[in-house]
């Protein structure tokens, strides 16, 4: 029997480098989960009461130190990413440089071709871990998978880069040397047409929020060429780039199959009902709940006869008697074939399944004072984080909480009706404000429902006036609600509650809707945090896809 085959010592050293960068990665990952963990568990734990001394000093370096990672950067072009976020990437993309370029064998210039394969391909696997729905990622930082998208974009934009500058080095390598017949050997070409997909996966990536249908189609076809190419291209497994392959298609393939099995599941005896609601939204109600099933959370809503291939995500606004509420405002695509069937056929059922729900909430038992900001459809996400917090209403005796909901007509308050009444009945110790921003005072009166006794029934009992005519005035204070016709004034909505709160207090500002209105909401939260000994942090919901 021959003995094993020695690698090259390029390989060793790619191999070396690879190894290095995969500690790196764990090291990195561990450092950011414990300061999240550390940093939740600071707020559980510090009391306003118990602030004084070396603990008021720890406090305020604490509030300091977090208030300036999270403070956003001025650079719109990026989308204004926060200090953290820039430093964390800052961290990352100089490994990867220092990788590129150090531990290598010789210094001839095919030797740095291979290693910006090596580095693309482990960027590439972990991508496509960041990528992913059921992700550990979310139980060790506290994060959901939303949250962790902007790496897997980041390291997918990198991987992309690098497989090019791979293939750039290379050309210039075997061009100069005449050696043109190396690019249509079989396995080379399996290279480019890998690079190609990885381009295509890369251009459609940027246009994913103009078509996101067209979008997720090329990002699986895409992927799917990327790693069958790839593997083809070193089909050695002495090489590894098989295994590395291999391994991506694993964990891919495990959590559509997770994923998959969930969507199953939930098809079987199940239905929705699905009604218009006035202003371009539609109410639906799916039968079958799950244990896991929270308000706040999203779930990924499959309707095969309305689109068989498209699955797309909602929150969750309640989960009670008649079943799984979500609330859908109407746009392009899906959700206005899902408008129009409720038009066409109002209360009609639909064969309909879901995948998750998935998200990684706020821990509110932690903060003294809530403040709750919403616009449009975008209240499905405070309406059900509220509902997720009335289910234990003894728990929010010590806290103060401020609901803030813009909509642009008042027909919109049809949405959330039977959820508005819930906060502002007596006890509840909601502040609501409602903002209207296209309609004056006393053009039209809406009809609020009464609250059933559980939240659920589908039966609506006696019925009151909540806006009447007042032409005169453009603020209205009429049952438990506070109403403004005007634009909803982010900055001096969260200056006032910022002012309005005790000092050293821990307050959570959760927003979800446009994203100006987030954008708003993070700049004026920075602002603040600079004027004040409380402790703020923000919560944007935003899923997207």
């Amino acid at each position: 029997m021959s003995a094993p085959k020695i690698p090259f010592p390029k390989q060793l050293r790619n191999e070396q480098a690879v190894t290095i960068y995969a500690g790196f990665l764990c090291g990195l990952i561990v450092c950011v989960a414990s300061a999240r963990w550390w940093h939740a568990w600071c707020n559980r734990t510090s009391r306003p009461s118990s602030v004084g001394g070396v603990r008021s000093f720890s406090r305020r370096a604490r509030i300091l130190i977090t208030s300036t990672l999270e403070r956003r950067t001025p650079w719109p072009w990026f989308g204004r990413p926060s200090i953290g976020l820039v430093l964390l990437v800052a961290v990352y993309l100089t490994v990867n440089v220092i990788l590129c370029h150090t531990l290598l064998s010789s210094h001839a210039i095919n030797h740095f071709a291979s290693r910006y394969g090596w580095m693309g391909a482990a960027n590439m696997s972990l991508c496509v871990f960041f990528g992913m729905k059921n992700t550990p990622l979310s139980l060790i930082s506290r994060a959901s998978h939303a949250t962790i998208n902007i790496f897997h974009r980041i390291v997918g934009y990198v991987a992309v880069f690098l497989i090019v500058l791979h293939a750039i080095v290379y050309l210039f390598h075997f061009g100069g040397q005449g050696k043109w017949e190396q690019f249509i050997r079989p396995s080379d070409l399996a290279g480019i047409g890998a690079g190609l997909a990885m381009l295509t996966l890369l251009v459609f990536g940027l246009y994913r929020h103009r078509n996101y249908e067209l979008f997720y189609a090329t990002h699986v076809v895409g992927f799917l060429v990327a790693i069958g190419l790839a593997y083809l291209h070193r089909p050695n497994w002495a090489k590894k780039l098989p295994i590395v392959m291999i391994f991506m298609g694993v964990i891919w393939g495990a959590d559509r199959i997770v994923r998959g099995a969930r969507v199953l599941r939930n098809l079987l005896n199940n239905a929705a009902t699905i009604y218009p609601l006035p202003g371009g939204g539609t109410r639906v109600l799916i039968k079958k709940l799950s244990a896991e099933d929270a308000p706040g959370s999203h779930v990924y809503l499959w309707i095969p006869g309305l689109r068989l291939f498209q699955m797309h995500p909602f929150t969750v606004v309640s989960s009670g008697r008649s079943g799984l509420e979500l609330v859908v405002k109407s746009h392009d695509g899906f959700t206005r074939a899902l408008g129009d069937l409720a038009i066409d056929q109002p209360g009609g059922a639909a064969w309909v399944s879901v995948d998750g729900p998935y998200a990684s909430l706020p821990d509110v038992e932690a903060y003294d004072k809530l403040v709750l900001i919403a616009g449009g459809s975008g209240a499905a996400f405070t309406f059900g984080l509220m509902n997720r917090m009335l289910r234990h209403p003894e728990r929010l005796a010590s806290q103060t909480i401020e609901f803030i909901w813009a909509v642009r007509h008042t027909e919109q308050l049809e949405w959330f009706a039977k959820h508005l009444k819930r906060l502002i009945r007596p006890g509840s110790g909601v502040k609501v404000t409602v903002y209207v921003t296209n309609a004056q005072p006393g053009e039209d009166i809406f009809v609020l429902p009464d609250v059933p006794k559980y939240e659920g029934d589908e039966e609506d009992r006696e019925e009151e006036p909540l806006l009447g005519g007042c032409p005169s005035r453009h603020t209205e204070h009429t049952a438990g609600i506070t109403l403004e016709y005007n634009k909803l004034d982010i900055e001096t909505v969260v200056g006032d509650a910022v002012i309005s709160s005790d000092n050293h207090q821990r307050i959570l500002i959760s927003t979800c809707g446009p994203k100006t209105l987030m954008d708003a909401v993070r700049d004026s939260v920075d602002m603040h945090c600079r004027k004040t000994n409380n402790s703020i942090d923000v919560h944007c919901e935003d899923f997207g896809s």
